[in-house]
């Protein structure tokens, strides 16, 4: 059974040892070698056969692709665990797609795994990223025999098609245990460059369909191809220094790693940060910019804020925030935090925002609406904001994130206490603090562990969540004087009729012809509105 994310993500570091540090160093002597990290700890399988087992050029298992492209994630604190133990020397895709259809158990090749063997099954459930290389050993008795009577298009045009049918097998079976699992399939490169020139030109035709059809194969399943071809042919007596030996050198799973697997790997979706900072404008000139917190093995030490490229200031690892005044107005900016841990080490994903100042108050569809004068006052306060095309959309609908926003920002309360709610991780850290700040005074309630942060915040709710306000801010809940005179309240609780009241009575709402529609969507210029008055209430 594997640790939880947590405790591997603490004990990763020491486990990778094996990989990466050189036997007979003094355990006082080992460097801290990982970064810190804002992004998912993600869990590594690797699935094949000898090529992702690190067989060399002389037969031996020593590091092969899969061992650098784990040490390299490692460092960069991308994962927290890695095995390479279900990759056999001399496995055909029949092996791999039968491994985990029997859910075998077998030892451990790597780090970050409590127990010395596993589950294939459970293995892969818990991944986010697999690779697989197989196919080579299906095809390799008859490449060899091709030697003495040419190559068999028949014989090969059957063991090709059966692997490739085993790949689609495979990747499906993979898909059934974990359907977000990220998988990375290894292309072929020519493992006989030393053959006859005949046998060449053959053998490179057939490589280039086989590659062609293992890559529509993978991306119809979901998968990625990872060609490697070429790679190794930039460097045949070094990659491949071995004539009567398929196998890579060291030298040359470093290529396949680097040059292959690597640049697609980082530009999953799994290392996006994008959503772990905010700008937050406070005028034309000054802005606030908050980041969540970064992890490390070790512990965060510091953060370093770089402004357009240049490290402006460094901050404590307690410090999630920063405002950056005397801006030049219009201007476009760049912030990007990087996180330090005692030994040096730099986060190497960052959160980087780009946000332009002197924003604008003059809405370009709010001159003869209603509200516009509750709009401005709005904006100005930094309760609400416009939008990027220069609109205010008043009559669109207020969300329960936008309403919970709003108040927390009426308020000026903050938190360092993270939301139960299972339905706010889309978005971004900035959203989920004012959601968090809210939840943490009582101010919003959830429903089974949810918020809805997307659904329109009715006007009964938003009466509710400004009422609780108000007793937060005053220290005493306020005290109505009678009923309210809207008729299609009566059902509502006593809570709810009580702040209903309460907005009638401060004058912050009126109704409409008796009614106050309290299951209608709050319109954002009501929002404008209800707001201001509550504000302006607030400093009397």
């Amino acid at each position: 059974m594997q640790l939880s994310k947590k405790f591997r993500f603490l004990a990763a570091s020491v486990l990778a040892c094996q990989l990466v540090v050189p036997i007979g160093v003094n355990a006082e002597e080992q460097r801290d070698f990982i970064s810190p990290s804002w992004v998912v700890q993600a869990d590594y399988v690797a699935l094949g056969d000898s090529l992702a087992h690190g067989m060399n050029e002389v037969g031996m298992i020593g590091l092969g692709y899969t061992d650098f492209i784990a040490q390299t994630l490692q460092q960069d604190g991308f994962i927290t665990s890695y095995n390479k133990g279900f990759a056999y020397s001399g496995y055909t895709t029949k092996d791999v797609l039968e491994d985990i259809q029997n859910n075998v158990e077998k030892p451990v090749v790597g780090f970050g795994y409590q127990s010395e063997k596993v589950k294939l099954r459970t293995s892969i459930k818990e991944a986010e990223i697999i690779t697989l290389t197989a196919g080579a050993n299906d095809l390799i008795p008859i490449l060899k025999e091709s030697q003495t009577t040419g190559i068999s298009a028949a014989a090969m045009l059957k063991a090709s098609q059966e692997a490739i049918k085993n790949i689609a097998a495979i990747l499906e079976e993979i898909k059934k245990v974990n359907p977000n699992a990220q998988i990375y399939v290894m292309g072929y490169y020519n493992s006989f460059p030393y053959y006859s020139e005949n046998l060449q030109k053959q053998f490179i035709m057939l490589l280039k369909v086989m590659n062609a059809t293992i890559k529509t194969t993978v991306e119809k399943a979901g998968a990625v191809f990872v060609p490697t071809y070429d790679i190794v042919a930039k460097d045949v007596p070094s990659y491949l220094p071995n004539p009567e030996n398929i196998h890579l050198s060291e030298a040359g799973y470093l290529a396949v790693a680097n040059d292959g697997f690597l640049p697609l790997i980082k530009t999953s979706t799994l290392w996006d940060v994008s959503k772990t900072i905010q700008a937050n404008m406070k005028d034309s000139t000054t802005v606030k910019i908050s980041w969540q917190e970064a992890r490390d093995n070790v512990g965060v030490t510091s953060y370093n804020i770089y402004v357009n490229g240049k490290l402006t200031f460094t901050q404590n690892a307690e410090t999630t925030a920063i405002t950056l005044d005397n801006l030049t107005e219009n201007t476009a900016y760049t912030v990007a935090v990087k996180a330090l841990d005692a030994a040096g080490n730099e986060s190497v994903q960052s959160p980087t925002v780009t946000f332009i100042t002197g924003r604008t108050l003059s809405f370009t569809d709010i001159e003869n609406h209603w509200a516009k004068e509750f709009i401005l006052k709005a904006a100005e306060a930094g309760i609400m904001n416009g939008y990027p095309d220069s609109t205010f959309r008043p009559e669109q609908n207020v969300t329960r994130a936008q309403a919970a926003i709003m108040l927390v920002r009426s308020l000026g309360i903050t938190t360092k206490e993270q939301a139960p709610f299972t339905d706010i991780a889309s978005y971004d850290v900035g959203t989920q603090s004012e959601i968090a700040a809210a939840y943490a005074y009582g101010l919003i309630k959830g429903t089974n562990g949810k918020f809805n942060p997307g659904l329109p915040v009715t006007r009964a709710q938003l009466a509710l969540m400004i009422s609780r306000a108000y007793e937060h801010k005053q220290k005493q809940p306020y005290a109505v004087k009678g009923k309210a005179p809207f008729s299609d309240i009566a059902s509502y609780n006593e809570e709810t009729k009580h702040a209903i009241t309460m907005l009638y009575e401060l004058d912050i709402v009126r109704g409409n012809e008796g009614q106050f529609s309290p299951e209608a969507p709050t319109k954002r210029s009501h929002a404008a509105k209800i707001f201001v008055n509550f504000n302006s209430l607030l400093k009397k």
